[in-house]
């Protein structure tokens, strides 16, 4: 019983926080918000956005980011904290860099090679078919 209570009084404090920190925050900051929450990964359940999960930690990071928003941060400020706290693979869309161009370039690669070996059978087969001829 005493373990129930104890886990209702934390998730009240959670929650209460979280609608604390919301409602000192003006429409254009909520929608900040919204839009960063959009763009950063939860860390539990990797495939969701903060946004849509429901996970401890992504209620910990939507607090976070409302804080930073409420403090005058811009965007950039939040996402380079948070990269530098959990490494670039929060964010959604990993940045252009020198050590992931591979990532981004890669299927425009496979679609060229893909494209050319097309090319090369079509053209192998009709050559041979002119042979036959």
């Amino acid at each position: 019983m005493k373990i129930k209570l104890l886990i209702l009084i934390l998730t009240f404090i959670s929650f209460s926080s979280i609608l604390s920190a919301s409602s000192k925050m003006t429409s254009k900051q909520n929608d900040r918000a919204i839009d960063l929450f959009k763009e950063t990964r939860c860390l539990v359940c990797q495939s969701q956005t903060i946004y849509d999960s429901n996970s401890e930690l992504a209620t910990d990071l939507k607090l976070f980011i409302q804080e930073e928003i409420i403090a005058g941060k811009t965007d950039n400020d939040i996402k380079a904290q948070l990269v530098t706290n959990y490494g670039e693979w929060i964010l959604m869309t990993p940045s252009l860099s020198k050590t992931n161009y591979i990532l981004w370039f890669s299927p425009f690669i496979f679609l060229l090679i893909g494209i050319v070996v097309m090319f090369k059978y079509i053209f192998n087969k009709s050559t041979k078919r002119n042979n036959y001829e």
